[in-house]
């Protein structure tokens, strides 16, 4: 294969990939560990991101760059780094007669882990439908959701790189034989209220023409947090040493903080009850005090303009599964939580909003709905048990995930000019979460 297919020009400067192979054996080109935003580090840390400095000769596009400063659930490790705004191309082999569909990957992992990278969702089996695929890092807990309520920091710094990155790839994309016309956004879970959030924030306009949401929507109650974010920020801050409440020294100070110092010091803010549901305390939030916000009002508010792109949304069957910690199972909780599965079910048999996150807790609120009213109407008047884990399944996954997919939907059918396609994926395999877990 030439060796010239793999050096692309791009307005920075000229970068070297790699001929790779797919899983079937299929070459295909990648380009990794490219630089879409100036490193945020340092005075930058907890601003909106800014363009990328231009390079002199070939920069080596071979390798990942860093994933962004998070918490490990595996190796019980901070992992990554705060110079982590890459993003990675992928592209046949072969020329094509017209430009390449685009396609925009935006991982996962509640606004506080995951990355571009392909440890968990690779380009092998894409790069067989002769598209051009873009996946990509962006600040994620602290460094990317921080929001001190002041024009010093405003908050969604990590949705503020996805927008960053989708502007590099209108720029570049045609570089790799990709059309920037022709631009698909997808992503699941918090990758997937991202996306839902992209088509609703003014700062996206026009930098993208469909969408696919997979699993989340910027409306469910883990999406978005109303509690006084700037709260969170001083306490964080008197953990680690600085008891002032004068935004400029809070921010001055946090900046010169080690990320991983940070993103340890974060981890303290939860207890094991509240890490049944939540994993970080840092996610996105109104940032009306940004020159240029992101998010200028409540995602309730600003869903009801309807999605304005065609659009596919949906979810999986038992999309709870993964959130069983009451029950011993649970994606990432801190300890094995086992012995104490029966002390646990007592106590949110006595306060059932233990488990109810308090977003949720205030819309129900405002209807006259109790965290009781909830559990009775999935568990009745009994006390909850190990037996009723489907039960507690269906309660996680209607309250995390399906009543905000299908609020967004309705809107869809009242609002959007736009089609809209509708989705359940239903798939059972011997690597089922729910055989793990014991749900029917």
């Amino acid at each position: 294969m030439p060796s010239e297919m793999t050096v692309v020009r791009v307005k920075q400067g000229l970068l070297r990939g790699v001929v790779d192979e797919n899983v079937y054996g299929e070459p295909f080109l990648a380009f990794r560990g490219i630089p879409y935003a100036k490193p945020p580090t340092g005075p930058l840390r907890f601003k909106d991101p800014q363009p990328p400095e231009p390079w002199t000769g070939e920069r080596d596009a071979s390798k990942f760059g860093d994933v962004c400063a998070q918490y490990d659930f595996m190796t019980k490790e901070v992992k990554g780094s705060d110079d982590c705004l890459y993003l990675n191309v992928y592209k046949p082999t072969c020329d094509a007669q017209k430009k390449r569909a685009v396609m925009v990957w935006i991982h996962g992992g509640a606004f506080i882990l995951g990355s571009g990278n392909d440890d968990i969702y690779g380009p092998d089996y894409l790069i067989r439908k002769d598209i051009v695929l873009v996946t990509i890092n962006y600040r994620i807990g602290v460094l990317g959701f921080l929001n001190v309520e002041h024009e010093v920091a405003t908050g969604n710094q990590g949705l503020k790189d996805q927008v960053m990155a989708l502007r590099w790839v209108k720029e570049n994309i045609s570089s790799f034989g990709g059309d920037p016309d022709n631009v698909t956004i997808f992503g699941e879970s918090a990758g997937s209220a991202s996306i839902h959030y992209l088509t609703i924030s003014p700062l996206a306009e026009g930098l993208f023409h469909k969408a696919i949401a997979q699993s989340g929507v910027a409306v469910n109650p883990w999406a978005c947090t109303t509690l006084e974010p700037k709260l969170r920020v001083y306490q964080l801050a008197a953990k680690l040493g600085e008891h002032s409440i004068v935004p400029e020294n809070v921010i001055k100070f946090l900046q010169t903080v080690d990320p991983v110092k940070l993103i340890a010091t974060e981890r303290e803010f939860l207890t094991p009850m509240q890490r049944f549901i939540e994993f970080g305390v840092f996610i996105p939030s109104i940032d009306d005090k940004s020159p240029n916000p992101f998010m200028p009002e409540h995602p309730l508010v600003m869903s009801q303009k309807g999605v304005q792109v065609p659009l596919i949304i949906g979810f999986n069957s038992n999309e709870g599964s993964l959130f069983l910690g009451p029950f011993g199972n649970s994606y990432g909780l801190p300890v094995n939580r086992q012995n104490d599965t029966e002390k646990d079910l007592a106590t949110i048999s006595e306060n059932f909003g233990l488990v109810m996150f308090l977003e949720l807790q205030k819309r129900l609120e405002r209807r006259g709905i109790t965290p009781n009213d909830v559990k009775r109407l999935y568990f009745g008047d009994k006390p909850i048990r190990k037996e009723m884990i489907q039960e507690y399944a269906n309660y996680v996954s209607d309250s995390f995930f399906l009543q905000g997919i299908y609020d967004v939907i309705d809107i869809q059918t009242k609002k959007s000019t736009q089609p809209t396609y509708f989705y359940k994926f239903v798939f059972d395999t011997n690597t089922n979460l729910k055989l793990a877990y014991n749900i029917t």
